[in-house]
């Protein structure tokens, strides 16, 4: 069990992240803060859900999706794509902790439409191979790319 001081500043900091927001502080909003300062990395809306059930909150999971998406609206929470062996989920963060010291985007070479991603593995490998090759990776890094949508067209220039 954590300490009462512990408890009190955890929830003094989701008060103080909370009154950021034009939201009304409410008790399901405060518990997804709460969830959300806790992490270290972003976390989908299902995991995000069951923590809430953990600690037991009676929330559903569309309050919980209603919920970040608020947030994310009022930028206290972003929403990123995680790439992974499952396939692409949306994974959610507290805005002013995830910063990101660098993004990784798809660009289409045709339309310029871009895509984020955030992918643990996918930043560790390139971190490692730039080093190992004495690489300085920028902020930004575009992989150019042609999305679903302008694959057609590409053959008939």
């Amino acid at each position: 069990m954590q300490p009462s001081h512990h408890i009190a500043t955890q929830q003094q900091r989701v008060q103080e992240w909370m009154r950021k927001s034009p939201l009304r502080i409410t008790r399901a909003r405060s518990s997804v803060a709460a969830v959300l300062l806790q992490q270290t990395e972003p976390i989908t809306a299902e995991l995000l859900f069951r923590r809430l059930l953990d600690i037991g909150e009676d929330v559903s999971l569309g309050s919980v999706y209603r919920i970040l998406k608020q947030m994310e609206e009022d930028g206290l929470v972003l929403r990123d794509r995680h790439v992974g062996s499952v396939g692409v989920k949306a994974v959610y963060a507290i805005a002013s902790a995830t910063a990101p010291s660098r993004a990784y985007v798809f660009r289409c070479d045709v339309c310029h439409r871009q895509q984020r991603i955030a992918d643990a593995v996918l930043a560790v490998q390139l971190a490692n191979v730039a080093a190992l090759e004495g690489y300085a990776l920028g902020t930004e890094i575009v992989i150019p790319a042609r999305c679903r949508d302008c694959v057609p067209a590409a053959g008939q220039s």
